[in-house]
């Protein structure tokens, strides 16, 4: 159903097929990091993960917390590159350009 408001076409959404989409955006959202979360570890090694958490990835950059300056050092100077390769093997092409790492709480 449409209707005109000061000549702009706009459409009107039941309530219910608004839910229903946000909720399964959501959940397509949490499996998606859940993969992310068991490829991210598979990739980074027990030691590396015990000391990381994957925060989200957004226009193909990879987010990833670290909990120490001295981890964030460590990761980022001596393991970015070879992560790097590694995940984006995990996923489809273009997928992840990158990966960006801060110290963070988790």
């Amino acid at each position: 159903m449409r209707k005109q408001f000061k000549g702009h076409n706009t459409e009107v959404k039941k309530l219910g097929d608004m839910l229903s989409n946000t909720v399964m955006s959501v959940k397509r959202a949490g499996k998606l990091n859940k993969n992310l979360r068991e490829k991210w570890k598979k990739v980074a090694g027990e030691v590396i993960s015990d000391h990381t958490d994957v925060g989200m990835v957004k226009s193909g950059v990879l987010y990833i917390e670290v909990d120490s300056a001295t981890w964030l050092h460590h990761i980022s100077s001596f393991k970015k590159e070879e992560l790097l390769v590694s995940i984006q093997n995990e996923f489809k092409r273009g997928y992840i350009s990158d990966i960006k790492f801060r110290v963070g709480l988790f």
